[in-house]
């Protein structure tokens, strides 16, 4: 039974990781790799996984199996401390395994008509075979570091895909917003971690219920896995990124915002919940930031004109109510949440371009008008209560001071240190070349 479920376990794994060599190796071999090919050659890694996830599922029904921990190797070995690449799988990873894979597997073959012809479409199939290999370890990671790296492999493809249209200048800075985000939300999860190894030597969910540290560093440390799940989750104050990822492909808001990078915020959640339930105080914190984000976006999402804003909000909205059901202990009503509002949302969005034709065929009847109890929420739900702007003045414009600060800084160091002349003259042989073929040109 081990070995079975060590095989499945491996399978699923490397399989985004198969389809990545496959796809470098071919996009090497030929300069013009057929769309068909592409498409032919991640649906079967998804559909590899996907089988491989539901033979593993009926293996842990069959056998009764309520836990498996595969131990792939140690990556990382130094005096007394290792760090071994080892996969936990329960009921509730294989759910969210079978969800990705299948997810995964629509929204690629989708894309293959969506992006027919696009430049960017290969970019965007070895950006989506990412994600999934992403989406793998957050959700079967067998420790809160390895889950770390998925999260950071989940946040730089949606930043990339936000600004898949580099061409214009609206995707790439939103891309850089979510991405600011992230950042400044990954640290809470990263200082977590670091906490963790340092003081309990482990960050295994397993025993995350039972290490023994000071009230204080306890305290901090759920804290901390809070405000790092805030910024995937769209949490307020940091909603205002999601609608505005929408600048990215549909079937990346799909996939993204509607089914598994947004939720992967309660998620993590749900696997910390040994620590969180033995902090009050951060379950009080789920549920108030939870319970303001979803009514916030509710309200801020009646407002939108278009459909995918609309829907971005939406999604805000549902994740804050996950959040809410976390925070009061209903993880199975969160598990449930989380896949049934997964496979909606990601319905809704890829159906968002043809809302003209429902709307047409099948008009929509006049429901419960909320902004006819009072104009003025109306009025603050159009220019989102103004927490956009405040974030602005309150968070990125410091931290960009801060941080052109110390580039300043450091290009004074450099100077005084003698490394700064070697710098201007890499920066100036391009100009003097570029002057030399001007005077050149000139008649």
């Amino acid at each position: 039974m081990t070995d079975l479920v060590e095989f499945l376990a491996l399978l699923i794994l490397g399989a985004p990781i198969f389809a990545l060599v496959l796809l470098t190796i071919s996009r090497f071999a030929s300069d013009e790799l057929p769309e068909a090919r592409i498409t032919q050659l991640t649906s079967s890694i998804f559909a590899v996984g996907l089988v491989g996830a539901l033979a593993l599922a009926a293996a842990f029904v069959t056998f009764h199996v309520p836990r498996v921990v595969v131990n792939i190797g140690t990556l990382l070995s130094f005096r007394s401390y290792h760090f071994d690449l080892a996969l936990e799988l329960t009921p509730t990873t294989l759910v969210l395994l079978v969800l990705t894979f299948l997810l995964s597997a629509l929204v690629g073959s989708y894309s293959a008509r969506y992006l027919h012809r696009d430049p960017g479409f290969f970019r965007f199939y070895i950006l989506l075979v990412l994600f999934a290999l992403g989406m793998e370890l957050i959700v079967t990671a067998h420790s809160l570091t390895l889950l770390f790296a998925g999260w950071e492999f989940v946040g730089i493809t949606s930043a990339i895909l936000i600004a898949f249209y580099n061409e214009r200048v609206g995707p790439s800075r939103h891309g850089l917003r979510a991405y600011a985000t992230y950042r400044a939300t990954d640290v809470g999860l990263f200082l977590a971690v670091a906490i963790l190894e340092h003081t309990a030597h482990s960050a295994e969910f397993m025993r995350l219920g039972e290490i023994s540290l000071p009230p204080a560093t306890l305290t901090l440390v759920a804290l901390l896995i809070v405000f790092g799940a805030m910024g995937k989750g769209a949490i307020l104050p940091f909603t205002g990124w999601l609608p505005k990822a929408m600048e990215g492909p549909t079937p990346s808001s799909a996939i993204f915002y509607g089914a598994l990078s947004v939720h992967a915020s309660p998620y993590l959640l749900l696997r910390a919940m040994p620590l969180l339930e033995r902090v009050p105080a951060a379950r009080v914190m789920i549920v108030v930031l939870g319970g303001l984000t979803a009514v916030y976006a509710a309200f801020v999402g009646r407002t939108r004109a278009d459909i995918k804003t609309a829907l971005a909000y939406g999604s805000a909205s549902q994740v804050g109510l996950i959040w809410v059901e976390v925070g009061l202990g209903f993880t199975n009503l969160a598990l449930v949440h989380i896949v049934g509002h997964g496979i909606l949302r990601t319905w809704q969005l890829l159906r968002s371009p043809s809302i003209l034709q429902d709307l047409t065929t099948k008009p929509r009847r006049p429901g419960f008008q909320l902004f006819q109890l009072s104009p003025w929420v109306y009025r603050q739900s159009v220019v989102e209560w103004h927490l956009d702007d405040l974030g602005k003045q309150l968070f990125f414009r410091p931290v960009g001071s801060v941080l052109r600060f110390v580039d300043g800084l450091d290009a004074r160091m450099r100077a005084a240190l003698g490394a700064g002349d070697q710098h201007d003259r890499i920066q100036r042989v391009p100009a003097e070349g570029a002057a030399k073929k001007a005077e050149e040109a000139q008649p």
